[in-house]
């Protein structure tokens, strides 16, 4: 497989096209080469420089005296700027260089990003960004592991190895990330089993992925005080949504209508006008099966369905006779929204 350019690559497991069921819009491919928590910490560098009432000045004495998370601070300050200095790119890859040196795994996945991509005063440099993914995830960093699934799948520093090995290690190190919590790769093992790219199509485990990213994301707005970039909202607006249509379709899941509105609404607070449409339908439909049960508790009804079989050979999962129920709702069917 070919070496994408740094204008190519797109994520492990890039859109091809619309699945048969799920198909993915542009506006939510997936943000090139990121890590979820360096998304996250990028887009607070600034903030939290400006809150600081402490001097720089402090930060580079503690960053001086051996302090690694203090060095990795410094070295992003200045990367991008804050409040107290401006952008100082060869300041900045001295202090992260530094807080790798002291076995920071944080600043291992910051420096081996910026040498995949080149930035500023680093130049390009794939291999060295493998080898310092490969230390992070030595050291149990679910993003160094996020970062090798993505360098091995899209070639990226990797050297000659045979596809087939090749694609068996992004797998290995994709499956490492998601479980050790890595939200994006989390997204990605969920959207493999759903499309059945890469792995054997599986809905059961892609609703179980889906369901651990939204979980890890939960956890991370409730516990970090950083501000969620951009990127970021929009993989978890895409797991919300993804969620929605799979519960009311019942696909790898019984079908839940229930559940199924909590993820639209979820999808519609993060401004998704279609996911709004749609769980409005669905709230709607919802009130109609509920009085549909009241109905069946009509003796005429009960006498219908006594007195006529063919309502009898199948069961809606809500305990309605799938065959009343369509004849009692034609045409009612929500159209879930293409996500």
């Amino acid at each position: 497989m070919a070496r994408r350019s740094r204008g190519e690559a797109r994520g492990y497991f890039p859109e091809r096209g619309p699945s048969s069921r799920l198909p993915m819009p542009p506006a939510l491919a997936r943000p090139r080469l990121a890590v979820w928590q360096f998304l996250w910490l990028c887009t607070a560098v600034q903030v939290a420089g400006a809150g600081t009432s402490g001097a720089l000045g402090q930060l580079r004495e503690a960053a001086t005296s051996g302090d690694a998370k203090a060095q990795l601070q410094l070295g992003l300050e200045y990367l991008y700027g804050s409040s107290r200095t401006v952008a100082k790119p060869k300041e900045a890859t001295h202090w992260l260089d530094k807080a790798v040196a002291g076995g920071d795994t944080d600043a291992m996945v910051v420096l081996a990003k910026l040498l995949r991509e080149g930035s500023g005063a680093i130049d390009p440099d794939a291999r060295r960004s493998l080898q310092l993914a490969e230390k992070a995830a030595a050291g149990g960093s679910a993003e160094g592991m996020d970062m090798l699934a993505e360098a091995y799948h899209n070639s990226i520093g990797v050297g000659d190895i045979p596809d087939k090995k090749r694609k068996k290690l992004a797998t290995k190190w994709l499956k490492k990330a998601a479980a050790n919590g890595a939200f994006r790769a989390q997204v990605q093992l969920a959207d493999s089993y759903r499309e059945g790219k890469q792995l054997a199509r599986d809905g059961e485990l892609a609703v179980k992925w889906y369901e651990k990213a939204a979980a890890t994301a939960d956890l991370l707005s409730q516990t970090s005080s950083k501000k969620v970039s951009p990127q970021a909202l929009e993989l978890i607006r895409k797991v919300h949504l993804t969620l929605g249509k799979m519960y009311y379709e019942g696909h790898g899941t019984e079908k839940n209508k229930t559940v199924a509105l909590e993820h639209l609404r979820r999808a519609a607070d993060m401004g998704d006008g279609k996911a709004r449409e749609a769980a409005g339908e669905v709230e709607k439909q919802l009130d109609k099966d509920s009085k549909l049960q009241e109905l069946l508790k009509d003796p005429d009804i009960e006498k219908l369905l006594k007195d006529n079989p063919e309502y009898q050979k199948s069961t809606d999962p809500a305990g309605i006779p799938a065959a009343l129920l369509d004849h009692l709702l034609k045409g009612s069917k929500v159209e879930m929204p293409e996500l």
